[in-house]
């Protein structure tokens, strides 16, 4: 859709990298995870950083200058959290770690933009932005998710259907999709 709509390498629209992380991710998993068998842990734990900071671009590219103190604070608190999860401690704990890190940024981000959007009241028609479709989704997936992943270590410990708790993530996955889908057909293409 990008492509489509003439936004494929245009870094103005604050989604622009994500979108492209998105597009990377599902060739590779298909391809690397599902067709070669590749491990997955070193690609998540590389898409960590990857969606983190696609993430702060597009909200810092929304809310910036007005917030900056928090990108700063936000910024080191993700790389402090970064390396203590590279210390062994089990895989999925140390991706917790993380995994944390980015829903309450998601969380912070798209409340502070809607505390922006009410302050300035630029957009009429939140139906027709762009922006409003990408935060959804952003929100949905992360707060649908975060104790998933923030609890997935103590699921594969207790011998429980993993892929069972593993359908809330491809249930979140998809509405995210659709959600970045519509946003993606909302860009506007000047």
């Amino acid at each position: 859709m990008l492509f489509v709509k003439g936004n494929a390498l245009k870094l103005k629209h604050a989604p622009t990298p994500f979108i492209w992380l998105t597009a990377i991710a599902t060739v590779y998993e298909f391809i690397g995870t599902v067709q070669l068998e590749i491990a997955s842990n070193y690609w998540f734990q590389f898409y960590i950083i990857l969606e983190f900071v696609a993430l702060y671009y597009f909200y810092s590219k929304l809310l910036r200058p007005q917030f900056t103190i928090f990108f700063k604070i936000t910024l080191l608190l993700f790389v402090v959290a970064y390396i203590v999860s590279c210390f062994p401690a089990g895989y999925f704990i140390g991706s917790s770690i993380t995994k944390t890190m980015t829903p309450l940024f998601v969380i912070a981000g798209s409340s502070l933009w809607i505390r922006k959007l009410f302050i300035e009241m630029t957009v009429p028609n939140l139906w027709k932005n762009a922006d409003f479709y990408f935060i959804a989704g952003f929100l949905l997936y992360h707060t649908s998710t975060f104790f998933f992943f923030l609890l997935s270590d103590s699921f594969v410990n207790l011998n429980r259907n993993f892929y069972d708790y593993w359908l809330v993530n491809i249930i979140a996955a998809l509405i995210f999709r659709i959600l970045l889908s519509i946003g993606t057909w909302q860009m506007k293409s000047n």
